[in-house]
């Protein structure tokens, strides 16, 4: 694989690409990388890069030395990617994907960002490594590498590790234990002592479902949303069930931010869960988002019932204010309004009348 790091300051990635594994793929050339300086392609006699941003403050970088950087190192085959907040976030399924591209182009942003026209023109895909804000896109454009490369045939001394790791299941791994058997009165599982490799792996699955479960409740819907679509997943009986504790609504959605900020101001509740919310008024349900972009979405339909009208009311006037569509039917005893979110998922949101 080869990439292209552009950037203001090539030099940050000298030590880390030097290091480790990271340094032996480059050594045993299965992996290329090339640092380009961004204020090579500056304009006029003193280089410049970037200007005052229009309509408020803070610097941009400028879309003329962005764009030509980016044709300068771009072939047909190459998927050009900017590391941005704005992207979606990075995973071990998206590592996997782009381990499989040929030629990467990876864009570093700094200051207040770059010129949404560059961005236009050439960027294929945003990425971002977590809701928060960096220095510069070097860091980020250093663990996209890191984390990709896992993928590459050769990388790693034993491709399975980078196979089976718990995360590429959307799991959290268990705890781990090494000797002595005994540390401060802390015992090691009996069940890790016995070498029964069936019931090793039942205890490690069942331990890092409950992990994910406890610590990462996006990780965990996201892990039982992929294994619903897997036919031999879906045959899996556990024994364990004693009850029903939680329902999840689940949508797929073309743009997840987009979503995210339709459903928080309609039901005026927060993502408080990476990406699920809870509907508290509707005791114990919540509402859990999937990204897919611009694939073919199945459509869902949903009914909630409210018994405040008041609120009713209110939830309506946002739902049409945001974008949403509505159709307005009355029964007997009810009244009972359709409405469409932006990826076409309909809701069957209904008022419950008192009966005198």
């Amino acid at each position: 694989m080869e990439i292209d790091v552009l950037s203001l300051f090539p030099e940050y990635f000298d030590s880390p690409l030097q290091t480790s594994i990271l340094g032996k793929a480059i050594e045993k050339e299965l992996l290329v990388i090339r640092n380009r300086n961004l204020r090579d392609f500056g304009v006029g006699k003193w280089k410049q890069v970037d200007d005052e941003s229009f309509g408020e403050s803070g610097m941009l970088l400028m879309a003329q030395p962005v764009v030509q950087a980016i044709r300068s190192v771009k072939r047909k085959c190459s998927r050009v990617i900017y590391l941005s907040p704005q992207g979606a976030l990075l995973t071990a399924e998206k590592s996997r994907e782009l381990a499989k591209e040929s030629h990467l182009v990876l864009l570093c942003g700094h200051y207040e960002g770059i010129d949404e026209r560059a961005i236009e023109s050439e960027v294929h895909e945003e990425i971002s490594i977590g809701d928060y804000v960096l220095t510069n896109g070097g860091l980020a454009a250093l663990v996209l590498i890191d984390s990709l490369c896992r993928f590459i045939p050769g990388v790693l001394g034993n491709q399975e590790s980078a196979e089976s790791d718990s995360l590429e299941k959307s799991l959290l791994k268990g705890p781990q234990y090494t000797r002595p058997r005994v540390f401060e009165g802390k015992k090691v599982p009996e069940v890790l002592l016995g070498g029964n490799h069936k019931e090793i792996s039942l205890w490690r699955k069942r331990v890092s479902l409950e992990r994910t479960r406890q610590r990462r409740l996006d990780l965990y819907m996201r892990s039982f949303y992929t294994r619903s679509r897997v036919p031999e997943e879906r045959e899996e009986k556990y024994s364990e069930r004693e009850g029903l504790e939680r329902v999840f609504i689940v949508l797929e959605v073309e743009k997840l931010k987009r979503a995210k900020t339709f459903y928080s101001k309609v039901f005026g509740l927060k993502f408080s869960d990476g990406d699920s919310m809870c509907l508290s008024d509707f005791r114990g349900t919540f509402l859990w988002l999937r990204e897919v972009g611009e694939q073919v979405i199945p459509l869902k339909t949903f009914a909630l019932q409210f018994v405040n009208e008041s609120v009713f009311i209110r939830i309506l006037e946002k739902w049409e204010l945001l974008g949403g569509i509505i159709e307005k039917q009355v029964h007997a005893s009810a009244s009972i309004v359709r409405a469409q979110d932006m990826d076409g998922h309909t809701w069957e949101l209904s008022l419950r009348k008192s009966i005198e």
